[in-house]
């Protein structure tokens, strides 16, 4: 599994897939490659959501 700028490459097609490619089927939609389900898959599918997350509780909460 290769990042590179927010995006993984399918190692099969060579693909630029985002989170929301991944985020229901951990396949390649282009190739129908199936990704090995681990911990770098999840953090890459939940990381979007998380930071959007983040940000609106520092945004709601700020710290003095």
């Amino acid at each position: 599994m290769k990042l590179s700028n927010g995006n993984l490459l399918c190692p099969n097609c060579g693909e630029r897939l985002t989170p929301a490619d991944l985020e229901v089927y951990a396949k390649c939609p282009y190739c129908d490659w199936s990704f090995p389900r681990d911990a770098r898959l999840d953090d890459f599918v939940i990381s979007p959501i998380v930071n959007r997350w983040m940000a609106r509780a520092n945004s709601q909460f700020p710290r003095d």
